[in-house]
Order: structure tokens, then sequence, then C-alpha cells
């Protein structure tokens, strides 16, 4: 019986250690996120106050790298305030604009066209039965609970 309590002992101390570690790995995540969308900042406008530079697919490719950084430091930020959780919604929304921003660059095959519509589709569907069914559910259980 000691036994098995020293053992649970030892397992709640390197849980904790372990959630502190991950807390600051993910905060380190969030500052080399940060410099990097800093970095493409600065390139965008390098590139679009060049006046020699008519290249609109680089500074469509910088725009893109751009909002990929962020969604990922948005994911930072939302596991940083939920305690290392991100919600469904987050994710499907996030999915939802990759999915976009591939339908800006995949315009010349058709077959990917298609898919990417219908991903798209199907994540709006998704989010609308998760809205209705799931969150509509878990915001009764808060207000029966209050």
């Amino acid at each position: 019986m000691k036994f098995s309590k020293l053992i649970q002992k030892y397992a709640d101390k390197f849980a904790q250690l372990f959630s502190v570690l991950s807390f600051v790995v993910i905060i380190l995540l969030g500052i080399v996120l940060l410099i990097q969308i800093a970095k493409e900042i600065i390139r965008l406008f390098q590139i679009a106050l060049e006046p020699t530079t008519s290249d609109i697919y680089l500074m469509i490719d910088k725009i893109i790298v751009f909002f990929l950084l962020f969604e990922f430091f948005m994911i930072v930020i939302s596991s940083l305030k939920n305690n290392g959780h991100v919600s469904i919604t987050l994710l499907m929304g996030l999915g939802l604009t990759a999915l976009l921003r591939n339908l800006l660059i995949i315009h010349d095959d058709y077959k990917n066209l298609i898919l990417n519509i219908v991903g798209i589709l199907l994540l709006i569907v998704g989010m609308a039965i998760y809205r209705y069914f799931v969150h509509a559910h878990i915001k009764e259980e808060d207000q029966q609970q209050k």
C-alpha cells in the first residue's frame, strides 16, 4: 500500500514538472513565432516598397507565410490562456482558413480545387453541427451548474 502511494506521489511530481516544462516550451515557441512574424512583416514591406519588384507571386507567398505564422501564434496564445488546451472551434477555423489559403494557390489544378471546395464545405458543415449540438449542450450544462 505504501509503495503505490509513493509511486503516485512521484508520478504527480513528474506530471507537475512536465506541465511546467511544456508551459515554458510553449512560451519559447511563441517568442520564436513572434520574431518570425516580425521578420516576415519587414520582408513584406521591403518587397512592397521596392520599385523594381513586380513579382506579385513573391508578395503573395510572403503574405501566406505571414498568415501561417500568425495562425500558429494564435494557437500558442490559445494554449497559454487555456492551460495547454486548444478549442476545437479554433482548430476547425484554422483548418478552414488553411483550405481557403490553399484555394488561392492551386487555381490551375481542377482536381485539387474540387477537393479543397469539398473540404471547405465539410468543415463548414462540421462547425455548424458542432456549434448546434455539442457547443449548445456545453452552454446548457454551464447554465444549469450556476
